[in-house]
């Protein structure tokens, strides 16, 4: 596993005007609707799991539990490009659901791949060992992501990806003196 920088992956003008990042409770109010009320219809129902209308949508993000849930996003100058929800399946942390919406038109696989990383490390510091990923038939590229990250167990619609690596390197940062 390769820790890697966003410059490394994209020309020095895009590495320049996107960033990486945990959203705040400000970013979440003022980012997340506008971003999720934009997505095309396949999106949207990609990350909800089926059709969802506005209202749906902005009643899910005002109900977001920031206390529980995780929003890391990748934004660029006109807002958000690309945002994951790391959703715990239980108040340890152990599993945790990956939930994925994506609106970006170039550097597609740059983008998710350190989006996933990052929320990798962010999971393995709360103890997460496993994420639950949706998937759809067409999301080869997806599945190879996930491949790069940890064991992998495809289940009916979703993956298990192990993230055992990401929890022990968290583990062992914590251990240094």
């Amino acid at each position: 596993m390769k820790i890697s920088e966003s410059y490394e992956f994209s020309t020095p003008p895009i590495a320049s005007t996107i960033s990486f990042r945990s959203l705040s409770i400000d970013d979440l109010s003022a980012l997340l609707p506008s971003f999720y009320l934009g997505l095309d219809f396949d999106a949207r129902q990609a990350r909800f799991g089926g059709a969802v209308s506005d209202d749906s949508i902005i009643r899910h993000c005002r109900e977001f539990d920031s206390n529980q849930a995780v929003v890391l996003g990748c934004i660029g100058p006109k807002g958000l490009i690309t945002a994951i929800e790391l959703l715990p399946l239980s108040s340890t942390w152990e599993d945790a659901e990956l939930a994925l919406a994506e609106n970006a038109r170039i550097d597609r696989i740059m983008i998710l791949g350190h989006l996933l990383q990052l929320a990798a490390f962010t999971a393995g510091k709360r103890g997460c060992n496993t994420f639950i990923v949706p998937l759809r038939p067409c999301e080869s590229d997806l599945r190879r992501l996930l491949r790069s990250m940890g064991r992998v167990r495809i289940q009916g619609e979703s993956a298990r990806v192990d993230l055992s690596e990401y929890a022990s390197l968290h583990g062992l940062s914590i251990a240094r003196p």
